[in-house]
């Protein structure tokens, strides 16, 4: 997916936030607006640790090679034989990591 571009089902919220401002979602998980700067704003998120959170483009990646995965093993196989004294494939980078969110101590 192009950068920029989002998916969402339904209608998006869109609200304005100043730093030290927060969202709430449901009842156990807190989005806080820590900085802003001209290249970005800064966000804390305060969730239960079983809840899963990925960067958006983190999570886009994922799904895409899943897909990718998921076609090439329906895929004709191929007619070349597969060396079995070929050294193993390496990463370029390491794979993606789910990360826990921590609850943070904060004076609630």
């Amino acid at each position: 997916m192009a950068r920029g571009v989002h998916r969402y089902l339904g209608a998006m919220l869109i609200i304005t936030r100043r730093k030290g401002q927060r969202i709430v979602l449901g009842h156990d998980i807190e989005i806080v607006i820590t900085d802003i700067s001209r290249s970005g704003v800064k966000i804390g998120i305060i969730a239960p640790s079983t809840t899963t959170i990925f960067r958006g483009e983190v999570k886009d990646a994922v799904e895409q090679a899943n897909r990718e995965a998921l076609q090439s093993s329906f895929a004709e196989p191929s007619a070349e034989p597969v060396a079995t004294s070929a050294a193993p494939l390496v990463a370029a980078e390491p794979a993606p990591v789910a990360l826990s969110a921590q609850v943070a101590l904060s004076d609630r």
